[in-house]
């Protein structure tokens, strides 16, 4: 229920007051407000009434279980939860910790294999006297091939 001459910050106010939200100085010109304005004490009672039926027709939620059987399953929780954290920072052992060195050497190895195996020879050009030869070998196909001049 607005009245035409309240702003809608006064009717704030009225409901920060109905709910006690207020700070002394507001509080006392809001209940200033209240004593002197007939629509400002008929929306103060309005809301007073209706605050009162709520909390009259609450429904109350009840559990079966106690308050300590779901601390406990809380507590039950974070100490499963330590323990794997715990786990997971656990040393490596030790027959497995040469792995760690073990591993990047092979890579290293692999890759200095591949490059080695990669070079293969280029052309070789062989001078005696006037006749000269160049031999091409593939290693791939298998093939060795020789020019004669």
């Amino acid at each position: 229920m607005k009245a035409n001459f309240m702003s809608d910050r006064q009717l704030l106010e009225i409901m920060a007051y109905s709910d006690g939200e207020l700070d002394a100085p507001r509080r006392h010109a809001v209940e200033k407000l209240i004593a002197e304005d007939p629509a400002a004490a008929a929306l103060h009672q309005e809301l007073i009434a209706c605050a009162t039926v709520l909390r009259a027709h609450e429904p109350l939620g009840t559990v079966p279980e106690t308050r300590e059987f779901y601390w406990s399953q809380i507590q039950r929780r974070i100490d499963a939860a330590e323990k794997a954290s715990a786990r997971a920072k656990a040393p490596i052992a030790p027959v497995f910790g040469w792995l760690r060195w073990l591993a990047p050497a092979i890579g290293v190895a692999a890759v200095a294999l591949v490059v080695t195996y990669q070079q293969r020879p280029g052309p070789t050009i062989l001078a005696v006297g006037e006749a000269s030869s160049m031999t091409f070998t593939s290693e791939a196909d298998g093939v060795t091939i020789s020019w004669i001049n």
